[in-house]
């Protein structure tokens, strides 16, 4: 790239994520454990999970390059913690010792008399280290959460929901005429983490009910919004098993054909996924306290 191209972060992402799903890897598929630190991607500073797109940018990342955790940090913010990056290895080329992650930038617009008139979203980057490499950083305290506990967290904020919940059959959908949740019952799956993973799936394609976030879901197989929405559900549901730190097989292999042809075909289509996907995973998981204030 010459000093006067303009650099396209959305078609540079999509082109990473279309690489690993090619490759037959969701960037969203993860063995998460019980081991705090093995969630969501976090910001060593402020102690924050990394939300949206950067949380598949961060964890593709970490898989390629081996990171024993997806712990994060910016050259300022090493040293503000009285650390430091490494240097850059010598096999390493110049430029591809850090990661980039994005944030959104509202631009105002003004009218003839310098008043706003609107605002805008510009993508912008900036890059983080994992804390592979760095040195000097406090060290994080590692608790073991056991998979009770885990399993429990998850049960609690399934049933806080208030969704419809049928258990049963062989078959895990949601019927939106009936505004219903179907999963087969827990002791058919091969282990608990399984279910739960199938059971976010479900009540993330819940949460695009018209009466709650209102997405579009498509007519069949294969088209575009209908593969939009499962990548939602897939990508909310890996949201929620992170939070959880449930390790759960999340149901990509069907579809991953179809998210190819997406990425390729709309550099965006990862982008808006995201969007939504953290939307209804933030849905599900601040459902009790919503619930709490309406009742206040």
């Amino acid at each position: 790239m010459t000093k006067n191209q303009k650099r396209d972060l959305r078609q540079e992402i999509t082109d990473k994520i279309l690489a690993a799903l090619k490759a037959g890897v969701a960037p969203w598929v993860k063995p998460w454990t019980g081991r705090a630190g093995d969630g969501l991607p976090i910001n060593i500073k402020t102690g924050k999970a990394y939300r949206g797109v950067n949380v598949w940018i961060l964890s593709l990342i970490q898989a390629q390059e081996g990171y024993p955790t997806s712990e994060w940090v910016t050259f300022k913010q090493a040293k503000a913690l009285g650390g430091s990056v490494l240097p850059r290895p010598d096999d390493v080329e110049p430029g591809n010792w850090g990661h980039t992650v994005i944030f959104w930038k509202f631009i105002k617009r003004l009218d003839k008399d310098g008043e706003e008139r609107d605002s805008f979203p510009l993508l912008k980057a900036y890059t983080v280290f994992n804390r592979a490499q760095t040195e000097g950083l406090p060290e994080p305290e590692v608790v073991e959460v056991p998979a009770h506990e885990r399993h429990a967290h998850a049960e609690a904020t399934i049933q806080a929901t208030g969704a419809k919940i049928s258990y049963g059959g062989n078959q895990a959908f949601y019927d939106r005429s009936g505004d219903r949740v179907q999963v087969p019952n827990l002791d058919t799956f091969h282990n608990p983490e399984s279910f739960y993973s199938v059971a976010f799936h479900e009540l993330a394609h819940w949460t695009g009910a018209k009466s709650r976030l209102n997405r579009e879901k498509g007519k069949a197989f294969g088209d575009e919004l209908y593969a939009k929405e499962e990548l939602v559900a897939e990508l909310a549901a890996a949201y929620l098993c992170a939070e959880h730190r449930i390790s759960g097989e999340l149901q990509h292999e069907s579809y991953i054909a179809n998210w190819i042809r997406a990425l390729e075909g709309d550099s965006n289509f990862i982008f808006s996924a995201s969007s939504k996907a953290q939307k209804a995973s933030d849905y599900i998981v601040n459902r009790p306290q919503e619930e709490a204030k309406k009742a206040a």
